[in-house]
């Protein structure tokens, strides 16, 4: 005696229902993995330390015309306050710019890399502009805008050779840090009052 090898249309059913259910949770299992591995990211950057200390930002973040007395800045070198109507171009730069222009940059999230040569000869300094200018070419440009929101300027007054400054944020460190220097500039550049700003 022969079994027959058809299957039902009952059974078939059946085993197209199984498949799917199958498949179902198939996918919703992947959803929940992909899930957890997104919120354990996100968790894992809100937890991680960031490089600087949060500066208050100054309330008075109007316009000045050149040369106006303003409030002092909380900060040396200043990441909030008043400033002038015209931004810097990005790029680097060997003479110093106004802090109160340099805040209108800041305000249109640029990171402003200040350097200081002063204790440096000059071959070591130029060797220091040099690393500067590798990490500042590393970052690349910012989409939105397509320029770079990057300017490196001397700061004979700072304390220590190197300091980069966000809106609302200073980093200072003991030494030069190439990979902080640009972990600095991914994490803070363009967070600021106007990030669709040049």
């Amino acid at each position: 005696m022969r079994v027959s090898k058809k299957l039902s249309k009952q059974e078939l059913r059946r085993r197209e229902r199984n498949q799917g259910q199958v498949a179902l949770r198939l996918f919703w299992s992947a959803a929940i993995v992909v899930g957890l591995i997104a919120i354990g990211y996100s968790v894992l950057q809100l937890s991680k330390p960031q490089l600087g200390i949060s500066i208050p930002v100054m309330s008075s973040a109007r316009h000045i015309q050149i040369g106006e007395q303003h409030e002092v800045y909380n900060s040396d070198p200043p990441t909030s306050g008043p400033h002038y109507a015209e931004p810097a171009q990005a790029g680097f730069y060997n003479e110093a710019l106004p802090d109160e222009q340099l805040v209108h940059n800041l305000e249109h999230g640029y990171v402003i890399i200040w350097y200081n040569c002063t204790s440096l000869g000059g071959t070591a300094c130029q060797n220091f502009k040099t690393q500067i200018q590798a990490v500042m070419d590393q970052a690349g440009p910012v989409s939105v805008s397509g320029s770079n929101k990057l300017i490196a300027v001397p700061r004979p007054s700072l304390v220590g050779s190197l300091a980069a400054s966000s809106w609302g944020r200073l980093y200072q460190p003991d030494a030069f840090n190439a990979d902080e220097l640009l972990l600095f500039i991914k994490d803070f550049r363009n967070k600021a009052p106007e990030p669709g700003a040049p």
